[in-house]
């Protein structure tokens, strides 16, 4: 009878130990919602689809504690692409740095905010000190592109400082700025951290630089822009072969630079509801979303767009580059909020 007695506790207990173990498997799947992946037009196989969701998850955690030096974010010294930025004249690197901002509850998600442009007397903006593709030459054949040797470097950022047409007290470095600075408390406000490329006018960085900090720190990015042209009207960029501003193709350019096909079509997203919001909060002409060839995009390894809000040397346009700054920020904010379902 006690052999029995202890045989009977024995298994109760070991269908104990089974429940919990059961138990804590299915509390553990259940903190990862795992939603089938579609890539290049195949259904992944499960077991890719829970890899390539424990492969996010590394890499938000790495995003998730970002470690700054009173809230200053530096390139890692490791970066891939330190290689090919902007370097000051005697070769060594200037302090590629970005400014991070914590919100009171952060939601998970960080977004990197890019006021276009900057200090039009920065040596960023006079001196060609940047490959504008980071990949060595060899690589660049497929492209067809004549940027290569000395022809393969550019000025860090361009210089930009004509007037808004409108009321000609405002360059396209201030109204980015300005834009950016609101947007960065709207985000904010919202659960959101935010790193931003610069805070200040009398700052610039290279383009090269905005995009691999953001790489290192944020979920996504977004480039604040006015345009100029005799046109009107708001346009989005995200990265592509094709190149809306030349006109040219590029064969190869997304992914010889590394950009995946999953990061081009949440670039498009991103820079789809952009376009969609800020026209609808503002009145300003819709003139699509399309692919570019831009440095912004080519140092990007997270989804990225450009916005190129309105036309500064149009009266319309300028008024509304103006006056309705809070307009265009709030209209960000919600595309941002929309790209993450919120």
């Amino acid at each position: 009878m006690r052999r029995i007695k202890k045989y009977n506790l024995l298994c109760a207990c070991v269908l104990a130990i089974s429940a919990v173990a059961s138990i804590s498997v299915s509390a553990g799947m259940a903190k990862r919602k795992v939603t089938p992946v579609i890539r290049y037009g195949t259904a992944e196989t499960t077991a890719a689809t829970q890899a390539a969701n424990q492969q996010e998850d590394k890499n938000s955690e790495g995003k998730s504690n970002i470690i700054t030096d009173k809230g200053v974010y530096y390139l890692s010294e490791n970066s891939k692409y330190r290689q090919y930025l902007w370097k000051n004249a005697d070769g060594s690197t200037p302090d590629y740095k970005a400014y991070v901002f914590e919100p009171e509850v952060f939601n998970g998600h960080t977004v990197f905010v890019d006021p276009g442009h900057g200090d039009n007397n920065a040596p960023e903006a006079n001196q060609k000190r940047e490959k504008y593709y980071p990949v060595e030459d060899v690589l660049l054949k497929p492209m067809k592109t004549s940027m290569v040797g000395e022809k393969g470097y550019g000025v860090g950022v361009e210089a930009r400082d004509s007037k808004n047409i409108y009321d000609k007290t405002e360059t396209e470095p201030e109204f980015s700025l300005k834009v950016a600075l609101k947007l960065k408390q709207l985000l904010i406000n919202k659960g959101y951290r935010v790193v931003m490329s610069r805070t200040d006018f009398n700052q610039n960085i290279s383009n090269g630089a905005r995009s691999a900090l953001a790489g290192e720190t944020s979920d996504i990015m977004v480039s604040i822009h006015s345009n100029t042209g005799k046109n009107s009207g708001t346009l989005s960029f995200y990265p592509g072969d094709s190149d809306y501003i030349s006109g040219s193709t590029y064969p190869g350019y997304t992914s010889i630079m590394g950009i995946t096909k999953t990061n081009i079509e949440l670039s498009k997203k991103l820079a789809e509801n952009m376009e969609s919001n800020i026209t609808q909060a503002t009145g300003l002409k819709n003139k699509g979303t399309h692919t570019a060839v831009l440095r912004i995009f080519s140092y990007s390894t997270i989804p990225t767009c450009l916005v190129e809000v309105g036309f500064a040397d149009n009266t319309t346009d300028a008024k509304i580059l103006s006056t309705k700054k809070d307009e265009i920020a709030s209209s960000m904010a919600n595309a941002i909020d929309q790209y993450f379902n919120k």
